[in-house]
Formats: structure tokens, C-alpha cells, sequence
């Protein structure tokens, strides 16, 4: 489904689809809070198919996510850790090759994360909020 024509429409339901509240997601899209409006707008269809909608790839987005992938690939390590079977001792080995690639694939991405963090932390701390306002004595 596409974007929503109404942009208030569409604010409100990204709103609903990241968790906020009806009365939260109501006003946060800009409307004026009254009784049963926030319910109203959740069950038009156009919006609840919307909210569905990016519910749907929100979930799929965490679940093709590295830290999903590294919880699969432990789970599937425990498995075959505990297992007499050859085969999933095998698979089990897999997962842990599978997992280190992955973390040093990451590690790059977190370096520079941290990088960037720390500059904005300095950046800020160097900066100096002035006080427009006379001092009364």
C-alpha cells in the first residue's frame, strides 16, 4: 500500500506502527484531541492497512537485523553443542565460523559509530551556551 494522500493519515500511522499510543500518535500527527477520534481514525481502513503494512517491515527489517542473525546463529550453536548427532555437531560448527565472519563484518560499521559519537560528544562539550538574559545583582 502506498503512503497515505493524507499527510496527518500517514504521521499517525507510522506513529501506531512504532507503538505510541492512540491518543499519542493522534496528537503527534497534529490533530486536536477529542474523545473516540484517535479510535476512529485507527479503524479507517485505508490507515489500518497502513499501520499493518509498516508493522509488517518493521518486523522484517529486525528480524534480517545482524543482531537477530548472531541470536539465530547462537541458538543454532547451543542446538548442536548439546546433540550427539554428528551432523548437527557439524552445523553447529558452521554457525560459529558463520557468526565470527559476521561480527568482523561489523566491526568497521561500530568503529565508526564510536568515531562519530565521540566527535559529536566533543563538538557539544566545546560549545558554550551564553546567557542573553541581565544578571540581577
Amino acid at each position: 500500500m502506498p503512503i497515505l494522500e493524507n499527510p496527518r493519515h500517514e504521521a499517525f500511522a507510522r506513529a501506531r506502527s512504532k507503538g505510541a499510543l492512540l491518543n499519542d500518535a493522534y496528537e503527534s500527527a497534529g490533530f486536536v484531541l477529542h474523545k473516540g477520534h484517535p479510535s476512529r481514525l485507527a479503524y479507517r481502513a485505508e490507515v489500518a492497512e497502513r499501520i499493518a503494512e509498516l508493522r509488517a517491515a518493521q518486523t522484517l527489517s529486525e528480524e534480517n537485523s545482524p543482531v537477530a542473525l548472531l541470536a539465530a546463529l547462537g541458538r543454532i550453536i547451543r542446538a548442536g553443542e548439546g546433540s550427539e548427532d554428528p551432523s548437527m555437531v557439524s552445523v553447529a560448527r558452521r554457525a560459529i565460523v558463520d557468526a565470527a565472519r559476521l561480527r568482523l563484518q561489523l566491526e568497521p560499521a561500530r568503529a565508526a559509530d564510536r568515531e562519530r559519537l565521540l566527535k559529536d560528544i566533543s563538538v557539544f562539550s566545546q560549545t558554550q551556551i551564553l546567557d542573553t538574559d541581565p544578571v540581577d545583582a
